[in-house]
């Protein structure tokens, strides 16, 4: 896993919105694309990330599906280089307790994701 780069495995797939758009509207596009979490950005760069456990947390706490995903989405996002080792990805997710790792290039621009999905088949074909 040393010598993996995360640009290797990382999905470039990638399902991103708006601050301004509706809760409602994300939990949509995360049905219709069939991914686990969506990436919120301005001018490129990741400003928030909204994931399937978020909106369990928010069908608990009722909240109004209207309302902005700015409102609710996970602000000061965890992000990796898509230069960094795959074992480097992983430490960061394991430590930090999160299953999706948005990656970014030089300028932090955003330009794929990494999940714990990723990472379990990628080990697997290395073995």
């Amino acid at each position: 896993m040393l010598g993996v780069k995360v640009s290797e495995i990382m999905s470039r797939r990638l399902v991103t919105a708006k601050g301004e758009e509706k809760l409602s509207d994300i939990a949509e596009k995360m049905i219709q694309y069939k991914v686990s979490s969506v990436v919120v950005v301005s001018d490129g760069k990741v400003v928030g990330i909204v994931t399937e456990k978020d909106f369990v947390k928010f069908f608990a706490l009722r909240v109004d599906y209207d309302s902005k995903i700015s409102e609710y989405m996970t602000r000061d996002v965890i992000v990796v280089r898509e230069d960094a080792s795959l074992n480097e990805a992983k430490n960061i997710m394991v430590s930090n307790n999160i299953r999706h790792l948005p990656v970014v290039d030089r300028d932090n621009n955003l330009v794929g994701m990494i999940t714990v999905r990723d990472i379990v088949e990628s080990v697997e074909t290395l073995v």
